[in-house]
């Protein structure tokens, strides 16, 4: 046998046994739900009892698949498609992505379409001008609960604040502080004069 016809053989036998010894991995196992569509559903309207994460898979994961998140009170479509647990919905208007028209997210988090759907939830927020002392009334000889910086974030207990406006014209405002309790806070000097807050956006 020629020095050529022994080389051209020997890189034969490597082929056919590299080839019969290559193993093919197995796909990686991952969690599969029975989809079923549920003609009565589809269009059907469900708002979000809770924030929640929208997924482009019903097993919801892994993170990579996120789509992004939904807040509460957010009114949602349904397609129809649904799986154990899980309802698919419609992203309309590139809610969350330009590319992604469905998505899908948790059934334990949709509840029924009610009225108009509340606001988002907004607060009236505020920077300090000053050191301010908070105080468990309006008064300025009521007990002190706590104080603020100059420039601290000031929120207020409601939205419209809570305020009040005493004999000496000073008006005072409500806000929240630690462990969900309330104070107050002078918004103004004597005789209303001055400004010892200014409304900003809340964060």
């Amino acid at each position: 046998m020629s020095p050529k016809m022994l080389r051209n053989f020997s890189f034969g036998a490597i082929a056919l046994v590299s080839a019969s010894t290559l193993a093919v991995a197995p796909a990686q196992a991952q969690e599969t739900r029975p989809l079923t569509e549920n003609p009565t559903l589809i269009r059907g309207c469900r708002r979000l009892n809770q924030a929640a994460e929208i997924f482009d898979n019903s097993t919801l994961g892994p993170t990579a698949n996120r789509i992004g998140t939904l807040a509460a009170g957010t009114q949602v479509t349904l397609t129809g498609a649904i799986a154990t647990g899980r309802a698919q919905v419609f992203l309309g208007g590139g809610t969350l992505s330009p590319v992604q028209p469905v998505g899908w997210l948790s059934a334990a988090n949709l509840g029924p379409c009610v009225g108009t759907p509340p606001p988002p939830p907004t607060g009236a927020c505020f920077r300090a001008n000053t050191a301010l002392v908070v105080r468990s009334a309006p008064s300025a000889g009521s007990s002190v609960l706590a104080g603020y910086n100059q420039n601290d974030l000031v929120r207020a207990s409601t939205n419209p604040p809570t305020q009040q406006t005493t004999a000496d014209g000073r008006r005072w405002m409500q806000v929240s502080i630690y462990s969900n309790g309330t104070g107050w806070i002078a918004r103004t000097g004597s005789g209303g004069v001055g400004s010892n807050v200014t409304p900003i956006s809340c964060p």
